[in-house]
């Protein structure tokens, strides 16, 4: 072989090589985290007063609260919030559960506030800006009487992350969750007004929690 034919038997067999090492090593991808980052979104959630009504007809009771969510996430968002009561003994009140229309109505009644608009209503679509903001209402049939409790509100934001049950070891999927914390002054049968919230401590009231 010339020396001219050996030089470009060396150099093809150097491309080849280099075209192979090419071929086996993956194309960077851009970091999933940073990604995720980016997708996730919450919502402006402003809490409004929590109150007893006493329904005249039954003699049953219910907390009812006030909220406003303003969508300032600079893109139109669907939503479906869940609103959740959680006692100091560790039950769960689901907000609707038990509640007639007829208490619905007689509490919007009492609000006087055509903006104000019940649980089921606000689901849907909320645009983006303060003057496209959603007020409303969720109320709850009061279960035993306790002291602390905390109003959980879920879907406002789509931020996630597994973890391990305790109780199972299994992975479970924890939302971002409002936490609302209040405490009971007096007995449930002589307030007065509004239930006041948890004094602010080493946790903020409210807070996001992942649940």
């Amino acid at each position: 072989m010339t020396p001219m034919l050996s030089l470009v038997f060396l150099f093809m067999v150097a491309l080849d090589d280099a075209t192979a090492t090419a071929q086996q090593t993956p194309a960077p991808k851009p970091p999933a985290a940073r990604s995720r980052a980016a997708d996730q979104w919450e919502l402006d959630y402003q809490v409004g007063p929590l109150r007893l009504y006493k329904d005249g007809e039954s003699g049953e009771a219910f907390w009812y609260a006030t909220y406003t969510i303003v969508n300032r996430t600079g893109r139109d968002r669907n939503i479906a919030p869940q609103w959740t009561i959680l006692d100091e003994e560790g039950r769960l009140f689901n907000a609707g559960e038990g509640v007639s229309r007829r208490v619905q109505r007689a509490v919007q009644a009492l609000l006087a506030n055509p903006l104000h608009e019940d649980q089921s209503a606000v689901i849907g679509d909320i645009m983006t800006g303060e003057e496209n903001a959603k007020s409303g209402f969720a109320i709850w049939k009061v279960g035993p009487e306790v002291r602390r409790f905390s109003i959980l509100v879920s879907g406002l934001s789509n931020s996630k992350k597994v973890s391990d049950d305790p109780a199972t070891k299994k992975p479970i999927v924890l939302k971002k969750t409002r936490r609302i914390d209040y405490q009971m002054a007096t007995d449930r049968a002589t307030l007065i007004g509004e239930v006041p919230m948890v004094p602010s401590g080493a946790e903020q009231n409210p807070r996001w929690i992942m649940r």
